[in-house]
């Protein structure tokens, strides 16, 4: 950081140390002290939008590698501001949770992994990051919605099989589409996260969206297979969209790639092969919208 804003900042801190009853935090001195700051952050120039349970996790512990790059938020990968915590915090507040500006750092970012599906953030994104740099990461999504189905059962908040969840979620799908859509385009809902399995594997759809208030040339499309087979050559691919000089990764375990391998049951092959014709539909499509074709028919 440049050596005024350290030094204002380190002000606003000691201030705070020895003014308690001024914190607008009074639980936390660090939050009053990031709030107090907000207007001396960086704003984020990247974002990794999704999708989720696509292995951003493991993409990023290669890309904070990089000196020059910071993405995440102390312990989380995102705020999460441009779609759950959108009524519930501010601009100051989503600016409070990243560095103070400095020469140390060219790309600063965040990686929820949820934004791609949420019918309101494009949007809002635009309006707040109107240049942002955005990074999709997909996943074959036979696997993404059982990795998602299984993430959900091992926390308890799914009791059924996998096979009644889906089946459920097709007839919730067909009602919801009868209703074109108004309860998952309702700001105040959480339908965009609820019943989603499937519905967060369509992926030509979701993008759509982004590509009506973004140009194609804002994206770099990747998929969980090229991380996962040359992470080395996947990360200097996002170097030189960022425009940053490519270094040498070291190898790092992987974090969530490929999830249930060895942890959960394996798909039933009637279950997959029903899967992978439900969204043969929207993975051709999804194909035409990047320019590139994933090999998703197994």
């Amino acid at each position: 950081m440049t050596s005024s804003n350290f030094l204002f900042s380190t002000k606003i801190k000691n201030w705070l140390l020895t003014n308690p009853q001024y914190n607008p935090y009074r639980f936390s001195i660090n939050s009053s002290y990031k709030f107090l700051t907000s207007f001396l952050r960086e704003i984020p120039n990247a974002i990794i939008i999704g999708s989720s349970k696509g292995g951003k996790t493991s993409l990023l512990s290669y890309l904070n590698q990089h000196p020059k790059i910071k993405f995440g938020t102390g312990n989380s990968v995102g705020t999460y501001f441009f779609d759950g915590s959108f009524n519930s915090h501010s601009f100051t507040w989503y600016k409070s949770n990243f560095p103070i500006k400095s020469s140390k750092y060219k790309i600063i970012g965040e990686a929820p992994g949820t934004y791609l599906n949420h019918p309101l953030a494009p949007e809002r994104i635009k309006n707040y990051l109107p240049n942002v740099k955005l990074i999709t990461i997909f996943r074959n999504p036979v696997d993404r919605a059982y990795s998602a189905y299984n993430h959900a059962s091992r926390f308890g908040w799914e009791n059924s099989s996998f096979e009644d969840a889906i089946n459920e979620e097709i007839r919730r799908i067909e009602l919801l589409r009868d209703n074109n859509e108004i309860k998952i385009h309702n700001p105040d809902s959480t339908n965009y996260l609820q019943f989603s399995y499937l519905r967060h594997g369509f992926y030509s759809k979701n993008l759509k969206q982004w590509l009506r208030l973004f140009p194609k040339s804002s994206f770099l499309f990747l998929s969980t297979d090229d991380l996962k087979n040359d992470y080395q050559k996947t990360c200097e691919k996002i170097f030189d969209y960022f425009d940053i000089k490519s270094i040498k990764l070291k190898p790092m375990k992987n974090r969530n790639i490929g999830a249930g391998g060895g942890k959960y049951n394996s798909m039933k092959s009637s279950t997959r092969d029903f899967l992978i014709d439900f969204y043969k539909e929207h993975n051709e499509e999804l194909f035409n919208l990047v320019g590139r074709k994933f090999n998703w028919n197994n």
